[in-house]
This record gives structure tokens, sequence and C-alpha cells, in this order.
């Protein structure tokens, strides 16, 4: 493998995207983060956010000589992305005029769990902006979830911040009692107009939703009760889809994301006793899987 080569692992979900550089002996030499980069929602956002995270991991490498020579046509990129699920996605995605060496895509959840496991067989559970699980078996993935926001991504982030603002207008036109989640969302929105907060909320995506949870979980702590009543219900969903992704293997479960440790202890004795740390992020992953992409595709010359 020539070494003027460089590994990139993006992990682009709905909220930001996270890029790790490394050296062909694996030695990381800097990382990136930017914006969303979810390929279903803005696939134009989606690019401009990895090429500004991998610049920023660049530029992050090192005052070096050698690093600061690191072209973008030197990087071999594996991306795991919030949306590349969708197959017509992913193929639309993968037309992109890139200035990479190389790009090799994969869903954000793949390449999660590729990297929990460190490339060996294991279920694993994202729960943050979004919501999925999946279980890889060595040669195929078995995907649970992951439909997207709004049909989809029960317990995510996005789908709580939804939930928080409904109940808020349902409290504002007095269906329901007020009380502190509405009060703490009117103050996240600037505003306890109905009409003002629907017209925000029209411009809304995953991210601005999700980013009411901030305040959801000091009031989840002190047992508000709407707010826990919605993680609970979350957590159900959570605790089944783990379930359905264990039901037929002995293998271990890593829960990845932001409300990882939130939902995990909620989870029974039975699989909580199948938790297991992850041995290497989402990035690491979708590094693997280029380099087995990129190993493949020079084999074949």
């Amino acid at each position: 493998m020539s070494s003027d080569l460089f590994f990139i692992g993006i992990d682009g979900g709905g909220t930001k995207c996270r890029a790790r550089l490394e050296d062909v002996d694996g030695n990381v030499l800097g990382e990136g983060v930017s914006g969303p980069a979810n390929i279903m929602r803005d696939s134009d956002l989606a690019k401009a956010s990895i090429v500004d995270a991998i610049n920023i991991a660049i530029s992050n490498a090192g005052n070096a000589n050698t690093f600061e020579q690191i072209s973008l046509s030197q990087c071999v990129v594996g991306a795991g992305l919030a949306g590349a699920n969708i197959e017509s996605a992913k193929q639309q995605f993968e037309q992109w005029q890139h200035p990479f060496h190389s790009l090799h895509v994969l869903s954000d959840l793949h390449a999660a769990c590729v990297g929990a496991h460190n490339g060996n067989p294991g279920a694993a559970i994202i729960i943050g902006t979004g919501s999925s699980g999946t279980m890889w078996q060595g040669e195929s993935f078995q995907d649970v979830g992951g439909h997207g926001f709004p049909i989809g991504d029960k317990a995510s982030g996005a789908w709580l911040g939804l939930k928080a603002v409904q109940h808020t207008l349902l409290c504002l036109d007095e269906l329901e009692e007020k009380d502190e989640l509405a009060a703490e969302v009117c103050n996240a929105l600037q505003s306890s107009c109905t009409q003002e907060i629907v017209a925000k909320c029209a411009e809304f995506n995953t991210h601005h939703y999700a980013a009411l949870v901030e305040r959801m979980l000091p009031l989840l702590y002190t047992k508000q009760n709407k707010v826990t009543a919605l993680f609970e219900e979350g957590a159900v969903y959570i605790e089944r889809m783990a379930k359905r992704l264990l039901a037929d293997h002995n293998h271990c479960l890593a829960m990845i994301g932001g409300l990882s440790n939130v939902y995990s202890a909620y989870f029974s004795e039975s699989i909580k006793a199948r938790l297991v740390p992850c041995k290497a992020t989402p990035q690491q992953g979708a590094i693997y899987h280029a380099k087995a992409a990129f190993n493949h595709k020079e084999g074949e010359k």
C-alpha cells in the first residue's frame, strides 16, 4: 500500500459529521468535526460537511511539513452516513464527483457496528438524533428501525423533541395542564405563542428537535411526569429492538450515541448482561470498511 495515501473515517449523523485521519499504518494524525451529514435529508449539505470535517482533521494533523502537504486526492475515505441505508439515496450520493482518491460509502449504523466489535460479529443500536439497530454476522447486516424521522426513529432525540413540542402546543391551547416541560420548550423557542412556534417548527430539521433534549434531561432526572413518560415509552421501543437483534444469536450488544447511557439504564437484566463497551469508534469502523474495499479493488487489478 502506498505510503502517500491516508485513510479517513467519517461518522456522519443528523447533527454532526466527525472525521478521523490515519496514515497507512493506522496511526491517528488528526480529527475534525463539522455539521450534519444525512444524505437522505440534504445531500449537498452532507457533502459540504464531509469536506469541512476532513479539512479540519488535516489542519489538526500538526505543523510538520509532511502533514501540511496532505491533499484530498491522497485520502481514501470510508463514509458512514445517516441515510445511506436507503439504497436510492446511497446510489445518488455515490455519483458525487468527489475530490478524494476514493470514496467508500456505508450507513452510519453499519460503520458504528463494525467499529464497536472491531469487525467481529455483534449487534449495535445507535440512539442519538435518530435511532436504529443492526446485527453484523460477519458477511451481512440485519437491520431494525432506522426508517427516518418523522415516520421512524422512535425514542431518538428528534422524536423526543417533536413530542415535547406537541405537548407544549396542547398546553398552550389549554388542552393539557401547563408544566415544566412546556415552559422549557417555550424558553428554548423564545415564544409562548402557538402560531410563532408552528412557524418556527416549519423550518426545523431533525437536529433542531434533538437540540431540545438538552432541556429535557434535567427534568428527567427530577422525575417530571411528562418527560419521564416519554423516556419510558422510548425505552420500551429500544428494549424491543435489542431483543429482536439478539433473539437468534449469542452475540453481544453495543450501545452508541448521545442517549445510549440514558436508555441502557432502563434495560431488563437479560439485555444488560449482554452489553459490551465499544472497542472502536464509528470512524474507525468506516476506515475498516474503506481498507477492506480498497484492498479488494487493488487485488482485482
